[in-house]
C-alpha cells in the first residue's frame, strides 16, 4: 500500500502528493494530464464507474426501488473509488497502474479491492485483540476506552462493502504522529499499527514508573487525553541526555539545569540532529531492534524538537522533562461516589443486561451506565452476570476502578447468595493478579478515603 513517504514510486510523477482517500480519482487525473490515458479509455472507464454504481444501487436497495437520494449515490461511488484505489495501489509504479486500467475492467478492480479490504479488516482486527491482551495497565480513560471500547465500535458498524471510506467509533487516545490522511479500513489499520509501536516502546519500561510519570505530569492524568509514549520518549530522552540510567524514568531540576546547557545555544536544526542522535542511542540501549519502531521514533523527533525548542525560550523544562511527584505516595485519596440511578432506572438497566446475548453487550451497559460503586455492586449481586462473565467483566476494569471496587467491597458483609457468588469470582480475579499488582492495589486502597 502506498502511503505518503513511498510516493517515490511512481517515478517521474514524485511531485503528485496522492491522496489517500480518493487516490483513483487523483491518479486517473494525473495520467490524463500526462497523456497516459486517452479519450477513448477514460469514456470506458467512465462507463465502467456508471455501472458499477448501478449495480452497488440494486444492492443497496435490494432492487425493489427506482428511485434514490442524491447524496446516497454519491457517497455509494465515493466507497467505489475507495475501493478500487485500495486495489491500485498494490502496484509499484504508474507505469503497472496505467497497464492494468487499460487491461482490466473497473467490475474487476472492484472485487479485488473488496477482497482487500476484507483482508485489511480481519488484519485489524485481529491486532486489536493482540493489543487489548498486551495493553499498558494504565489509569488513563481515553487510552483504556480507546482500546477497549472505542474500536469495537468501529467494527460492529463498519460497512466494508458500500461505504469503506467512512469510519464509526471515536478515538479518544490521539497518537503521537498521527496519518490524518487515511480514510476508512486503512486509517484504522495505520491507527492500530502505530498505537502497537507505542505500546511496544512503552513496555522497555517498569509500568510503576510509566505511573509515576502520568501522575508527575497531571495528578489528573486519568481524565486528560495525554499519549503515554510521547511523555515516555522525551523523558528517556532526558535521561540519556543527563547520561543516566532509563530504570528511572523521572527528570529532577538539576537534570533539567543540564540539559538546558546542553540544547540551548543550538539552532533548531542543530537541536534536531542532537535529538535524532540520542533517539537512536535510546534505540541502542533499550536493543530495539523492531525497524517500524525505529523509523517511528526518529517520526517523532521533529515533533518534539519543535516543544522542546519552545520550553527553553519560555524558560519552563518542567513542563517537558517530568518529575515524579514523590509525595504522592502517602497522600489520602479522596473519592466522591457518582450519582445513584433511581430504582426504576435500576430495574430497567438489571432487566436490559440479562436479555442481553454476549458479555461485550453487557459489560457495555454497565460501563455506559452505572455511574457509581454502590450501583456496581448492586448490579454485581442481581443476577445480571455469571460465571466466566464476571472476570470478563473485571478484566474491563482500569487498575483504579478495581481499587475503588476492592475498597468499597472489603467494608461490607454479603448476606445473599448470589452477592456471594460474584464476590468469590473478584476473590479469583484478584487472585490471578501478579503480586507487584497485588501490592500496589493494597497500598492505594489503604489511602482511599470514600465520601
Amino acid at each position: 500500500m502506498s502511503n505518503g513517504e513511498d510516493i517515490q514510486k511512481y517515478g517521474f510523477y514524485i511531485e503528485n502528493n496522492f491522496s489517500e482517500e480518493y487516490f483513483f480519482k487523483d491518479i486517473l487525473m494525473t495520467c490524463y494530464e500526462k497523456e497516459l490515458l486517452d479519450d477513448k479509455l477514460l469514456k470506458r472507464i467512465s462507463y465502467e464507474r456508471l455501472e458499477n454504481l448501478k449495480v452497488q444501487l440494486k444492492y443497496y436497495t435490494k432492487d425493489e426501488s427506482s428511485s434514490i437520494m442524491v447524496e446516497v449515490a454519491e457517497s455509494l461511488m465515493e466507497g467505489i473509488d475507495y475501493t478500487i484505489g485500495i486495489y491500485l495501489k498494490t502496484f509499484d509504479n504508474i507505469e503497472l497502474i496505467v497497464n492494468e486500467l487499460k487491461n482490466t475492467s473497473l467490475f474487476e478492480m472492484l472485487q479485488k479491492g473488496h477482497d482487500l479490504i476484507k483482508k485489511k479488516t480481519a488484519e485489524s482486527k485481529k491486532l486489536l485483540d493482540k493489543i487489548q491482551k498486551n495493553k499498558l495497565k494504565v489509569d488513563n480513560y481515553a487510552y483504556n476506552d480507546t482500546i477497549d471500547y472505542g474500536y469495537l465500535v468501529f467494527f460492529k458498524e463498519y460497512d466494508d462493502f458500500f461505504v469503506p471510506n467512512k469510519i464509526h467509533g471515536p478515538a479518544d487516545y490521539q497518537l503521537y504522529v498521527d496519518n490524518i490522511n487515511y480514510s476508512g479500513i486503512e486509517y484504522i489499520k495505520n491507527y492500530l499499527e502505530t498505537l502497537n509501536l507505542e505500546n511496544e516502546f512503552c513496555y522497555n519500561f517498569d509500568i510503576n514508573k510509566i505511573n509515576k510519570l502520568l501522575k508527575g505530569y497531571d495528578k489528573k492524568c486519568e481524565v486528560l487525553v495525554i499519549n503515554i509514549f510521547e511523555l515516555v520518549l522525551i523523558n528517556s530522552l532526558g535521561l540519556i541526555i543527563c547520561g543516566k540510567s532509563l530504570n528511572n524514568l523521572t527528570i529532577n531540576n538539576i537534570d533539567r539545569e543540564h540539559i538546558k546547557n546542553k540544547l540551548n545555544k543550538l539552532s533548531l536544526e542543530e537541536l534536531q540532529a542532537a535529538l535524532l542522535q540520542y533517539a537512536n542511542r535510546c534505540c541502542e540501549i533499550l536493543n530495539i531492534k523492531n525497524k517500524a519502531l525505529v523509523n517511528y521514533i526518529r517520526k517523532s523527533i521533529p515533533k518534539i524538537t519543535s516543544l522542546i525548542n519552545t520550553s527553553i525560550e519560555l524558560n519552563r523544562l518542567e513542563k517537558v522533562f517530568i518529575s515524579f511527584d514523590e509525595n504522592s505516595d502517602n497522600k489520602v485519596i479522596e473519592y466522591t461516589d457518582g450519582k445513584k440511578l433511581s430504582n426504576f432506572a435500576f430495574r430497567k438497566l438489571s432487566e436490559k443486561i440479562r436479555e442481553c446475548s454476549t458479555i461485550e453487550e453487557k459489560v457495555d451497559l454497565i460501563k455506559n451506565n452505572i455511574k457509581s460503586l454502590e450501583d456496581l455492586v448492586d448490579i454485581l449481586g442481581a443476577e445480571c452476570l455469571f460465571e466466566y462473565e464476571y472476570i470478563m467483566y473485571f478484566k474491563s476494569l482500569s487498575q483504579m476502578e478495581i481499587i475503588l471496587l476492592s475498597k468499597y467491597v472489603s467494608d461490607i458483609s454479603f448476606e445473599d447468595e448470589y452477592e456471594k457468588e460474584w464476590y468469590v469470582e473478584f476473590n479469583k480475579y484478584m487472585s490471578s493478579l501478579n503480586k507487584e499488582e497485588q501490592v500496589i492495589i493494597t497500598e492505594v486502597k489503604e489511602r482511599i478515603q470514600l465520601s
